[in-house]
Order: C-alpha cells, then structure tokens, then sequence
C-alpha cells in the first residue's frame, strides 16, 4: 500500500518521530540535537495538515475497495492487493503515521504554557488519531502510549474504552476552546483561531463518533452523557455547515513545486506544467461512474462530469473498470475530472472537481459529511432536525463543493455558491423515475439507504475513512464491491497490526489474539 503522508520537517524538531525503529514517540526524549524548545505553532501547523491529509488520501486500499477509484491498464498489480493476502507491513506506514502525529500533538500539549486554545486543539486532533486507528486496527496502546521511558512495550487498550474516552476529551476541548479569552493559535491553519468554527468542527466529530455506535446493543458508559454534551452545546453553537467553518487545513500552498496542495501534485508536476504519471495509474471506479449515471432520470447528476474525465474526445463517453478486473489499457476507463472542460487543460489554477488548484486546502471535515452526520442522526431519533432538509442541504454542499466552490468568483469572494451547482442538486433530486431511492428523500423507501448512498459517493476524493467505516457498521452502500478479483473474499473488517509491533511489542501484540481481516471492529456489523 502507498501511504501518501507528507511531513513538513520543523527546524530542530525531534528526527526520531518518523523513524522505524521505535514504535511509540517520546517528544521529549533527552537529545542534545532535537532541543525541546520549538515554537509550537512551528509544530501546530504540520500536525493539521499532514492530519488533514492522511484522511483525506491517505490510503489508495480504501479508494480501491470503497469503489472510487481503480487501477489502470497497463500497471503491474500483485494479486495479494487484489485478494486481500498482503503482510502486516502493508498498513504499517498508517500507523506509525499516527502515532508520530500523537508525539507532537502531545509536545504541543506540554508546551502550550497554559493557552487552553492549543490544548483545546490538540485533545481534538488526538481524537481524530485515534478514532482512526481504532476503527482500522481495533485494540491499540492508548493510556500507555507516548510514554516510552515508562512504557517500551506499551499495553493495549480496549477499543471500546478508548471510544469512551475519546467522547470525554471532546466534550474537555470544547470547554477549553469555549472558555478561553487569551492569545490565540498562530498555528492555526484550519480555522485561523475562530472558537465557533472549532467548537463547530468538535460537534461535528463528535456527532461522528457518536453515530459509529448508536446501533451497538452495549454502549460505552459515557456515551448518552456525551450526547446530551453534544444536544446543549449544537443548540447554541451549531455544527459544521457552510465553506466558511469546514475544516479545511491550508498552510498557503503556492504554485511551486513541493509548495502545492499535496494531492494536486500527486497529479500535476508544477515545474514540467504536466499531468504525472500518477494520473494514468487511477482509474475510475464502475461502482461510482455507474452510480451517477443512475442519477440521470430526466435532469441527471453532473457530479459524473466534475469527478471524471470522458476516456475519449466523446464528452459522454465515462468508464470505470472494477478493482480486480485486470484492463489491458485505460483507453475506455475514465480518469479523474482535469480542467475547467470536459476536454480542457488544467493550469494549475482554474479547475473543478477534486483538483482544483494547487493553492485549495486539504479537506478534514467538510459540511457535506456534516449535513450527511446529522441527516442520519435526525432519522434515528439522536437529535432534532428534518432528516430530510439535511439530506439535501448534504447533497448541495457536495454539488457546490465539486463545482468550484471553494475557488473565487470574478468579484473575489471566497465562499460563493455557483447557482449552477445549488440548481443542478435540486434536479437531481427532484427526479421522480428511476433509482429514486438513491436520491429522492421524499420518494425514498428506504431513508437511510438515499443517505448513506449519497453521503458514500460524495466522500468520493475526499476522505474514504468515513465511507469504509459506514460500510462496516451499517451495510450501505450494497454496491461497492471491494475487489471483484476471481476467489477475493469479502472485504476487511479491519486491517493487520503492523510487523513493526510483532517485533517491539510482541506480547501486547499477540495478547489480542489472532490476527484476522475478518474479526470485526467493536461497532461493526
């Protein structure tokens, strides 16, 4: 697997966090070349984009099995990514990853001198950390981790309980942010320290994490106090929901090359002004080209024509080709949307879809997933709301996010809503023949399906944690298939602790039994 995390390097900042050879980082650690004194918002501003990033594409496995994206013709594939027979390496970058990203984070927490803004912060983005790990891994180190004077081989916890924990430091981050009147973060990249736009972001995970269990007979024991936390403070601070209070993390990416957004580069080499070969290597998913197609009923879903390319000079002519299914070339599979037609060039500057410009920010929550968090949660009775309003308010911000909206219009403003894209998500929605349950709410028999289906494909180029996590827990969407490789079993409920535990922490390892793609994540189905 190619984990796609990029470190910003901070002067003096510890060399040993993204090293192999320990598995746990102490950011303290006593070394006369990695003084103890970096400006935190040195640290901060790393943090939430590589975060940001890691989610956001972090893992080509789970754009592969949730359906996105798949792998083009002419590229050598090992059957084992087909079938699912890879080693514990293969998700091993993933977690270390994570865990470097916890070294700092607590280095910032050791170092905030008091400013409860930062540690506000920092508690928020532990639990992005390890929400993640939990949900690919199960039981991780959790109470002893970080600590590696005190704990080498630190235990693991049980991932319920970590949940049950990571509920409690939401609602102590929300508090601290909330009550802060002193100096704000310069590191803050994401929201540029608004506390409403943060206490936003806090309910909105928190909503996440809360939704990932509310069909688990057995809860957490924090759990129904940390929803009604989360009921008092959304009655007055509200969630995510609008451009202006996604968390979108932007360091001022600049048109030079290693200075972009680091996805755009993945498929735009700046200093040649050329597409990279990583464009061709990713192919459209049938899963997803087929979906959209199924959304045209009489009006149609255009999302097909921001999230594609046609595979020929035809402007209708989309493909997508099954994760599995060897192609010969990629001359009748689509690739990814690229400028500002459906045959034009991209300049680095003017674009739709997922690769906008190289200047865009880095998605961590956007109000799409937002709107699609709280639809579901008003359908299942957790909080109030029109489950439907927010299923299409979940459907228009998607439509707005693939039709530039997060790109200037001719008068400078930032956060316009192109008219095009509010009444094209209207069409679609509208349509009243065809799959309606994929997208008319108000025709639907199946609520939750028409959610879920709509929040899985407009996560498409986004984030394919939180649809992977939907699948495992809920079933929906039926129709991603992982891989359709001849003999592959069904997709991982989980992913392989990495070899790097079994060769510094083997006992902790091991003591959590076999290690099995099979054996389900605490919350899942």
């Amino acid at each position: 697997m190619k984990v796609l995390t990029k470190y910003i390097i901070v002067l003096f900042l510890i060399a040993g966090i993204s090293s192999c050879s320990k598995t746990y980082f102490d950011i303290n650690e006593n070394n006369p070349n990695n003084p103890n004194n970096v400006d935190v918002d040195l640290v901060l501003s790393p943090q939430l984009k590589n975060i940001a990033y890691i989610q956001h594409m972090g893992s080509d496995d789970m754009s592969y099995w949730m359906g996105y994206w798949t792998i083009g013709g002419g590229s050598f594939v090992n059957s084992y990514v087909f079938n699912y027979t890879f080693d514990n390496k293969w998700f091993q970058g993933m977690w270390t990853s994570y865990y470097g990203y916890l070294g700092n984070l607590r280095y910032i927490d050791q170092h905030a001198n008091g400013n409860n803004f930062y540690r506000g912060i920092v508690k928020t983005m532990n639990v992005i950390c390890y929400h993640n790990l939990v949900d690919l891994f199960g039981n991780i180190p959790y109470t002893q981790a970080l600590q590696i004077d005190r704990y080498p081989t630190p235990a693991y916890d049980d991932a319920a309980t970590i949940y049950n924990d990571l509920y409690q430091q939401l609602d102590s981050a929300r508090d601290l942010i909330k009550n802060w009147n002193g100096n704000l973060p310069k590191g803050d990249i994401m929201y540029n320290g608004s506390k409403s736009n943060w206490i936003k972001f806090i309910n909105t995970l928190q909503l996440r994490l809360l939704l990932r269990v509310s069909q688990v007979g057995t809860k957490p024991p924090y759990y129904a106090t940390a929803l009604q936390h989360l009921l008092t403070s959304a009655a007055t601070d509200g969630y995510i929901s609008n451009v202006q209070s996604e968390g979108n993390a932007n360091p001022g990416f600049f048109n030079q090359s290693g200075k972009g957004n680091p996805f755009v580069e993945r498929f735009w080499n700046i200093s040649q002004n050329q597409q990279t070969s990583s464009y061709n290597y990713y192919r459209a998913n049938a899963a997803a080209v087929n979906f959209y197609w199924d959304g045209f009923n009489g009006y149609g879903d255009w999302r097909l024509y921001r999230m594609y390319a046609p595979y020929d000079k035809n402007p209708d002519h989309f493909k997508g080709g099954y994760f599995g299914v060897p192609t010969a070339n990629n001359d009748t599979l689509s690739g990814l949307s690229w400028g500002d037609n459906v045959n034009g060039s991209f300049a680095g500057s003017n674009g739709f879809g997922i690769i906008k410009n190289v200047n865009q920010p880095i998605p961590m929550l956007t109000a799409f997933e937002s709107f699609f968090l709280q639809a579901e949660a008003a359908y299942r009775g957790l909080i109030p709301g029109d489950y439907k309003e927010l299923y299409k308010n979940g459907v228009r911000a998607n439509f707005t996010y693939l039709y530039k909206g997060s790109l200037p219009d001719p008068s400078g403003n930032l956060y316009y809503q192109p008219a095009d894209a509010i009444a094209d998500a209207n069409g679609y929605m509208a349509q009243t023949t065809g799959k309606v349950n994929n997208f008319n709410i108000d025709l639907s028999s199946d609520p939750l399906q028409t959610i879920l289906s709509q929040k899985w494909i407009s996560m498409n180029g986004v984030n394919p944690f939180e649809p992977y996590a939907d699948f495992r827990r809920t079933g929906w969407p039926t129709y991603i298939y992982g891989s359709k490789y001849p003999g592959a079993p069904a997709l991982p409920k989980r992913v392989f602790y990495p070899s790097l535990e079994y060769a510094t922490n083997a006992v902790n390892v091991k003591a959590q039994g076999e290690d099995l793609l099979t054996k389900k994540i605490f919350w899942g189905r």
